[in-house]
């Protein structure tokens, strides 16, 4: 059986940013340079051949400038922020109960 990587494994394994390799996977996918033995399943989660480990590492490093300027236009975006919204429910009204 072969070992595969989850994002989070292998954004720890290479000192990435996970949001930066899940960028650097999906890229590489669409663009077919992943070998048959890393899958995607769920609608964003992957498995990760140890085989496609040095792509993913050189694709990060070739495109640094473009996770710098993607991470940069995130956070002017205030994208990853939630936002608390607090609802008041009331007791119901006892006058309609009947004794």
């Amino acid at each position: 059986m072969t070992t595969r990587f989850s994002m989070a494994e292998l954004a720890e394994m290479l000192h990435e940013n996970i949001e930066h390799v899940r960028i650097a996977v999906d890229s590489l996918a669409a663009a077919g340079q992943l070998t048959g033995e890393s899958f995607q399943f769920g609608h964003r989660n992957w498995r990760i051949a140890p085989s496609d480990v040095k792509n993913i590492a050189h694709w990060l490093v070739e495109n640094r400038e473009h996770l710098s300027q993607h991470s940069l236009a995130e956070k002017q975006s205030g994208r990853g922020q939630r936002r608390v919204v607090r609802k008041v429910i009331s007791a119901p009204n006892k006058s309609h109960q009947k004794d």
